[in-house]
């Protein structure tokens, strides 16, 4: 037989106010049931707790350290409670956010501290996945919210566009262009085009293909790249240029010289989750990212009226 959570508590406030009246009073019981109460807990713990005097009881030996292990009990008792609530109202946890390598190089990092500095006690587990990986890893529930680029509509799935971020050229450091003042795109159509396949991002596929119709010529596929860590080693070794997001200048890559064009097409960051996801640091995370939308909106606002 074991302890009761009552037993426990009487017992601390018995040993707090040395005296069992005034417990029985603290504890709103009388005295009777609160003395058998004690007597139980001493049988169950075959221990003697308390010394009985005309004037109160004080500890025994075995029960200063009951007293010191009950406390410590309570404190986690208390802890699990607050924990419990803690996780059911989205304060504690752990979110699962996936990202292109793209949003990794422009708002993940945003994300990321924000997150840090408003919900500390919610863990941030962050995997990086190609456009089409991380559609299919919302929707079976191994992440709960993605950062990717903007596609056609998918049942069950929520979206915010997070920043939209032009296209910029990508070009090997010998390129003849590199030194051109006024860099043209249409001075690429005879080179090769380093892209990811469309099945894995047809939103950004189609976007780079646009921008070379709209300069009047349709691209040469040299070779297609499913991560964009190689499009961007392939076009620094030479393999060929590539179109790609702004933000991908971050990643300061040796070899690679970036071009701004004109009339660049936008590629938009979107912050994708499903309507079955329950994760209670969801709605928060959601929330949390709306914000740093619109500062980011209102940044890109400042910056172009300068």
């Amino acid at each position: 037989m074991k302890p009761t959570l009552n037993q426990l508590i009487n017992f601390c406030t018995v040993a707090e106010t040395g005296n069992i009246g005034k417990a029985a009073s603290k504890l709103n019981i009388s005295q009777p049931p609160l003395s058998r109460q004690i007597a139980q807990l001493e049988t169950i713990l075959g221990a003697k707790l308390f010394k009985r005097a005309a004037k109160g009881v004080s500890l025994t030996l075995a029960g200063e350290q009951f007293l010191v292990d009950c406390r410590a009990v309570l404190v986690m008792l208390e802890q699990a409670c607050n924990n419990v609530r803690a996780v059911e109202s989205g304060q504690k946890g752990v979110l699962n956010l996936g990202a292109t390598m793209y949003a990794s190089y422009s708002v993940v990092p945003h994300v990321a501290m924000q997150h840090r500095d408003t919900y500390s006690d919610v863990e941030l587990h962050f995997q990086e996945m190609v456009p089409s990986d991380l559609n299919a890893a919302l929707q079976d529930g191994r992440l709960d919210a993605a950062i990717s680029f903007s596609e056609t509509a998918t049942p069950g799935i929520h979206s915010l566009v997070l920043l939209r971020e032009p296209l910029i050229a990508a070009l090997p450091a010998n390129h003849p262009q590199v030194q051109s003042e006024h860099f043209r795109l249409e001075s690429l159509c005879d080179d090769p085009f380093i892209t990811v396949p469309r099945q894995s991002a047809p939103m950004l596929y189609d976007s780079i293909l646009h921008q070379c119709l709209k300069a009047g010529f349709s691209p040469q596929i040299g070779l297609e790249a499913s991560v964009q860590q190689s499009v961007m080693n392939f076009v620094a070794h030479g393999v060929g240029v590539a179109l790609i997001p702004a933000s991908m200048e971050n990643a300061q890559l040796r070899g690679v010289v970036y071009r701004r064009l004109e009339n660049p097409n936008m590629v938009e960051n979107m912050l994708m989750w499903s309507t079955k996801n329950k994760n209670p640091a969801l709605p928060g995370f959601v929330d949390l990212c709306r914000s740093i939308r619109d500062k980011l909106d209102a940044a890109q606002a400042g910056g172009s009226t300068n």
